[in-house]
């Protein structure tokens, strides 16, 4: 028999039940404000994100299931029309068929793929996305879902070709500028790369000319009136058009000196050639021009050589010895007050001359070492039994073996003549 509750018992009960209804109230009250706020928070995030990015998502088989305003609104198509159908309506031909190869094998994989996809609008016009493709997979791992947001870059991408366009044209407009220089540079100098090894001497010779950048700071300028024979050799400061634009402006001063004003002796042009280097420029550049270079006399009629050599790189091979043209330690453009002499040698018929920037020696092998001084020399003299006329192209085939394609290090020049009386 069940023993009867009390009214104090109950009494009690009902109060702990009503205690616990209240706090039942109070629980699903602020469960129910906090799953509303949260609501509203993905609502937030969805406005923000759907203005911002085109969302959509497929099925394992890639038909789209879902997509947002903002996909809707860029591809041109209604969400009706977007339902039921294969991603690729949107695939621009374009696209590289790899792209899609990869971004599929990425996402069965269960991985995120990223990339930038180029697709087509309802009307055939194209748009540029930034896309981020992932899976959703089910507890064993397997995807069931596939979902793509993308952001529209397709202004970036219009900006990225038209600054492509005018790099291409400003690349086209250089190379016509530094062709057009260098048909100044040949008609002002007395080699160019088409007539190689033809400077105004009727003295055996050969020339290698050979540019960093299609015009050169390295260059020869020769005079030749009866038994008298002046040569140049120089290396302007400076690559490519700078050196080039030195080199035609100091050549136009030796031109005058020799031509016009009838110097030749070597230790006189050297002293106004200096100065004359000094007073091209109205003010001071930043980076000082000098030009390393020597200066040949022969009087074949003598069999004499006088010659100045500042900074210069020279040598005279006699009976397969080779003896190196002094040189002082400075250039044209900073003597500085300082007096230069000339110095001369006897020649004998047969002599052969050889003037060379630092191009020729400082070409670099795949391994870094320079081709050097002690190496050249060695050559040079092995190569005596070769005639000078041919020995240019045989100089450029070892030093093309000696850098194995790798790039030329600097303009390189380098003249080799043979007195003869």
């Amino acid at each position: 028999m069940a023993t009867p509750v009390n009214l104090q018992e109950l009494t009690y009960i009902l109060q702990e039940l009503t205690q616990n209804v209240a706090h039942y109230q109070a629980h699903e009250t602020s469960l129910r404000d906090r799953i509303a706020s949260l609501e509203r928070e993905a609502g937030d995030r969805k406005r923000i994100l759907d203005r911002f990015a085109l969302i959509s998502e497929t099925d394992t088989r890639g038909v789209i299931t879902y997509a947002n305003e903002k996909f809707c609104e860029v591809s041109g198509y209604s969400l009706d029309e977007l339902i039921g159908q294969p991603h690729n309506i949107v695939r621009h031909p374009d696209t590289p068929k790899e792209t899609f190869r990869e971004l599929w094998e990425t996402i069965k994989a269960g991985r995120i793929w990223q990339g930038e996809i180029k697709n087509r609008r309802k009307d055939g016009s194209y748009y540029w996305v930034l896309a981020t493709v992932g899976p959703l997979v089910d507890s064993e791992g397997y995807p069931y879902r596939y979902i793509s947001i993308r952001v529209d870059i397709t202004q970036q991408k219009a900006l990225e070709e038209q600054l492509a366009r005018e790099r291409d044209q400003l690349a086209a407009d250089l190379q016509a500028n530094l062709h057009l220089a260098q048909e100044i540079q040949a008609a002002l100098i007395a080699n160019s790369p088409a007539e190689e090894g033809n400077l105004a001497l009727d003295l055996p010779h050969f020339t290698i000319w050979k540019p960093l950048q299609i015009v050169s700071g390295d260059f020869f300028w020769t005079h030749q009136e009866r038994s008298r024979v002046l040569i140049f050799a120089g290396d302007s400061v400076g690559h490519g058009m700078a050196g080039a634009l030195v080199s035609a402006l100091f050549i136009q001063e030796l031109r005058h000196l020799v031509i016009h004003q009838g110097i030749w002796s070597p230790e006189r042009l050297a002293e106004e050639l200096d100065e004359r280097l000094g007073h091209l420029f109205r003010k001071k550049l930043s980076l000082p021009i000098t030009i390393d270079g020597t200066i040949l006399f022969i009087d074949r009629q003598r069999l004499k050589l006088s010659y100045v050599a500042l900074r210069g790189k020279g040598g005279l091979v006699r009976e397969g010895a080779v003896t190196q043209l002094e040189r002082y330690p400075f250039s044209f453009g900073d003597l500085l007050g300082q007096s230069v002499e000339e110095r001369t040698l006897p020649l004998q018929e047969g002599d052969r001359l050889y003037l060379y920037s630092d191009g020729l020696l400082d070409q670099l092998s795949p391994s870094g070492k320079k081709w050097g001084n002690t190496r050249w020399q060695e050559f040079i003299t092995q190569l005596q039994a070769v005639p000078i006329t041919e020995q240019g192209k045989v100089i450029w085939q070892e030093l093309e073996r000696w850098r194995q394609g790798q790039p030329q290090t600097d303009d390189i020049a380098l003249l080799g003549v043979e007195v003869v009386v």
